[in-house]
């Protein structure tokens, strides 16, 4: 328990009200003392204890600190705040004498830097509705984007950016976390936030609670992109309702709880058509409309490599639709022609493969010789040579890679066809096949005598 404080001079003016209500927050919080609410507010006691002391306005970054400290609403809190100040401006009265000199003040922690990192969206944005419906409408403060290679999940983060751009007027705040870690994003994001160098702390905890702190005291939308674990995004997660964090990634992070979850799918095949013509011209669609949805299905309808046929397309107005989708439909040269500038779909698909394992690689390339879509556990696992269940977190590897989709409740997993035609075009030496244990080798025969050995790798 906090020991008493000095009574207030006044209740009845503005500033004595506001300090007043932030001790009942405090006394509703248990009445901790200011040294236990500096913790997590990360401001001196000094200071937190002048902020209710009824002598003059807080600034808004100590309101917002000592608000959440005490479990408080920082929304409704800054609302009040700039309410008042507008009206009485942040320090009305200098500051009372006291009996005993008080402590020289703190220097501010941070100016109100108004970050824009966010890189360009997309001019050609297509669908997604539903999708931005539900995260715009949700409550939860983090989002988690995943789907497969190519399906646009920076793309969709980008325009509910957009969407959102009213409520989250403090800043918007970017990283790519592909082989980065969350102590060296975080270090960017103070910087970015007006945090003086001086006030960063050199312990890694504690620069990664004073960003939380500030994502409760300021209306921030934070990207970061390309998370490969939880373990990248969980230490910049906070409990602030002020701020939303987008997070992006093939990986579904199903170990981070209590998130809006946005599993992106393939567009449909008329939004893609949609999208070559705002890129090639509606006039060349309408003129092959046929050929235009065999080039989108050839696609994948993914709107990465959409996008790079359409503006293909575009560079080369003696191009038919009907041409270019011939020059899809050979395997062998399908990863060749998607590549337009520094844009390389096979690059990317490359890029995921070299993080499988090599069973991984082995469950793809099985998959993708198969020549059909939809795959089993129980079937892969028969075609390896291992169990149903290390089949199974094979396959799930693949799914986190972006290198494969759930086909639906079922069990069954889908293998696009740029996903066959990358594996069909990359050399791979075939592992040994994975040893079984006893009683899994023992069910393996057993589905063998059976008439198992018959069952197709890959079913319709």
């Amino acid at each position: 328990m906090g020991r008493p404080e000095r009574p207030l001079d006044s209740v009845h003016d503005p500033i004595g009200e506001f300090a007043y209500d932030l001790r009942t927050l405090r006394s509703r919080a248990g009445n901790p003392s200011y040294r236990q609410l500096a913790r997590s507010a990360l401001f001196a006691p000094s200071v937190l204890s002048s902020a209710a002391s009824g002598h003059r306005l807080p600034s808004l970054p100590v309101t917002l600190a000592f608000v959440a400290a005490c479990g408080g609403e920082p929304g409704v809190w800054e609302r009040r705040w700039r309410d008042l100040a507008a009206v009485q401006g942040p320090n009305p009265a200098p500051e009372r004498p006291a009996v005993a000199a008080a402590p020289a003040p703190r220097p501010p922690m941070s100016t109100m830097e108004r970050p824009a990192q966010l890189p360009m969206g997309s001019s050609t944005f297509v669908g997604r509705d539903t999708a931005l419906a539900g995260a715009t409408g949700t409550a939860a403060t983090t989002v988690v984007v995943s789907g497969p290679i190519g399906i646009g999940k920076t793309a969709f983060a980008l325009r509910l950016a957009d969407e959102l751009s009213d409520a989250f007027p403090d800043g918007q705040l970017y990283a790519d976390l592909d082989g980065t870690d969350a102590v060296t994003v975080v270090h960017g994001f103070l910087h970015a936030l007006g945090v003086a160098a001086a006030h960063v702390p050199d312990d890694p905890a504690s620069r990664l609670g004073l960003f939380r702190s500030l994502l409760a005291q300021r209306r921030l939308f934070v990207l970061l992109d390309n998370a490969t674990d939880e373990r990248q995004v969980r230490p910049l997660l906070g409990r602030s309702t002020a701020s939303l964090i987008v997070v992006t990634g093939r990986a579904r992070l199903l170990g981070l709880d209590g998130v809006h979850r946005v599993d992106l799918a393939p567009l449909t095949r008329q939004e893609s058509v949609g999208l070559i013509g705002r890129l090639a011209g509606v006039e060349r669609v309408r003129a092959e409309p046929e050929a235009a949805g065999a080039l989108a299905d050839l696609c994948g309808n993914l709107p990465l490599a959409v996008s790079v046929i359409g503006r293909r397309i575009a560079a080369r107005p003696e191009w038919t639709v009907s041409a270019v989708a011939g020059l899809l439909g050979d395997a062998e040269r399908v990863m060749n022609s998607l590549s337009v500038g520094d844009v390389k779909v096979r690059d990317i698909f490359a890029a995921a493969y070299r993080r499988l394992t090599p069973a991984a690689r082995g469950a793809l390339h099985h998959l993708a010789a198969a020549g059909t879509a939809g795959a089993t556990a129980i079937g892969v696992g028969i075609a390896m040579g291992t169990s149903a269940d290390t089949a199974d977190e094979l396959l799930e590897s693949l799914v986190d890679s972006g290198l494969l989709t759930r086909a639906d409740g079922t069990g069954r997993y889908d293998v696009s066809a740029l996903t066959r035609a990358f594996a069909a075009s990359t050399p791979h030496a075939a592992p040994a096949p994975v040893a079984l244990e006893p009683r899994a080798e023992a069910i393996a025969g057993k589905r063998m005598n059976l008439g198992h050995a018959d069952r197709p790798l890959v079913r319709a």
